[in-house]
């Protein structure tokens, strides 16, 4: 909470200040939150010699790979269905030539879909699952008042209203419904805001190329003529409504084509969007070197722990009184048929991070960030044009030993390379300050078995 004398109105300290923008919005922050700060100390119980940095940054590590647990294996196959999920691929190891970067259309355009799914009421449920004595809050009402999160029952009735709720069907006719369309911020603003005028707008201000473009890019056919357009939007109304808009389907707006579109069977997409959120989460993958399923990134048996998390796990840890949930809380299920306790629902033993001995493999914060880490990354992937001794040109990325034999280990594949001078001195200097704090451990700790972690 941020400090009472600046304001009568309670609202929640965060980096940005948007997370007091909507009940729903600032119930998961407050799930995460947390999940962070229950992983963080749960780490400081296993590991007590490790200091506030290494806690934070290896809780932040374990967190960040439950988001993208949960998001690419529970919540991306609901949303892209099987054509989209094979779009995305498997998984096949870090490649160092992927830009992981979020391309303008998917941040502009086509992510903002997600506009489509709210509903226009959020309902607050009591751990019956019926409705609480303050009632369901419409969505007007719900943006900027965390005060109905600290005086209203907490973040439970909400987040109970969230997973055991249908999400909202998309209407043709209706894409947005009224409350974001005609109501938007209208207890902050003099006169309501539009968000799909906003989201309009704000493609315009971006600059992103007309859908027509973003058809041809998709293997789509061009459409010159609003009947070209009948294989993705086949209600002729939509189209006759397109054509009185923008005069041809060159000018059609990205974000009102996408969300018009008629859905892939088994898909929350129609065609462009499923090839624009396929391929940007293909990038965010493959181009991530530290993607929790990267080899090194975890050890397998923190991998094994990584995937049996779950949103239903996170929502039992860390809610106040949320007790029963649906095993997979992205698919609907009526009260109490589909409800498991939250006894059955499967937790991560965080004690394959314990640092418990020299020759434990659960090495926590030095397996991550380790200089040898990084170094033997650094080594196997590279930009050639960076290396010593080598003249400026395009940077081309490249494999070390993509040619030719691949080197067994990080010091074969080191005596290919030039060496930088002084890095030699350094990487001693680094060694030996290792092995001095492992030594120094060794004498300020009893002695434990490592059979205490569960491998």
């Amino acid at each position: 909470m941020r400090d009472e004398n600046e304001s009568p109105i309670p609202c929640f300290l965060a980096g940005d200040h948007r997370a007091n923008e909507q009940l729903g919005l600032t119930s998961m922050h407050t799930l995460w939150f947390r999940e962070h700060n229950r992983v963080a100390t749960e780490l400081l119980a296993l590991n007590p010699h490790w200091d506030s940095d290494t806690i934070y940054h290896e809780a932040r590590k374990v967190v960040g790979a439950q988001v993208q647990h949960i998001t690419y294996q529970h919540w991306l196959p609901k949303v892209l269905g099987e054509v989209g999920m094979k779009m995305l691929g498997e998984y096949r190891g870090y490649d160092p030539g992927v830009n992981a970067g979020i391309f303008n259309a998917f941040a502009t355009a086509a992510f903002r879909f997600g506009h489509t799914l709210v509903n226009p009421v959020l309902q607050r449920l009591d751990e019956h699952f019926q409705p609480t004595a303050h009632g369901h809050v419409p969505l007007h009402k719900a943006f900027f008042s965390p005060f109905r999160i600290v005086s209203e029952g907490g973040i439970d009735p909400l987040l109970r209203g969230l997973f055991g709720v249908a999400g909202k069907m998309r209407v043709p006719s209706q894409p947005l419904n009224t409350e974001l369309t005609e109501r938007l911020f209208s207890m902050a603003h003099t006169v309501a805001l539009d968000l799909a005028a906003i989201n309009i707008q704000r493609g315009r201000d971006h600059g992103i190329p007309p859908y027509h473009d973003y058809r041809v890019y998709c293997n789509l056919s061009s459409a010159h003529t609003f009947e070209d357009l009948k294989n993705e939007i086949k209600n002729p109304e939509i189209r006759e409504k397109l054509r009185r808009l923008y005069g041809s389907p060159l000018n059609i707006d990205l974000f009102p084509a996408l969300v018009v579109e008629d859905l892939v069977p088994g898909s929350r997409l129609g065609p462009t969007l499923m090839c624009l959120l396929s391929s940007q989460f293909k990038r965010l993958r493959d181009g991530d070197r530290l993607w929790y399923e990267n080899p090194g990134v975890f050890t397998p048996a923190q991998l094994t722990q990584i995937k049996q998390t779950s949103l239903a796990r996170i929502l039992c840890d860390n809610s106040d009184n949320i007790t029963r949930v649906q095993r997979d809380v992205f698919r609907v299920a009526e009260f109490p048929h589909g409800y498991s306790s939250c006894d059955e629902i499967p937790r991560v033993d965080l004690r394959v991070w314990q640092d418990c001995c020299e020759d434990c493999r659960t090495r926590g914060q030095f397996n991550a960030f380790s200089y040898h880490f990084r170094g033997k990354r650094s080594l196997e992937f590279s930009y050639q044009g960076d290396e010593p001794g080598r003249d400026a040109g395009p940077r081309e990325m490249s494999r070390v030993g993509k040619q030719g034999k691949r080197p067994s280990n990080a010091t074969a594949a080191a005596s290919e390379r030039p060496q930088v001078p002084g890095t030699s001195d350094f990487r001693e200097f680094v060694l030996e300050m290792q092995k001095t704090i492992t030594d120094l451990r060794k004498q300020v700790r009893a002695p434990r078995a490592c059979s205490s972690a569960v491998l």
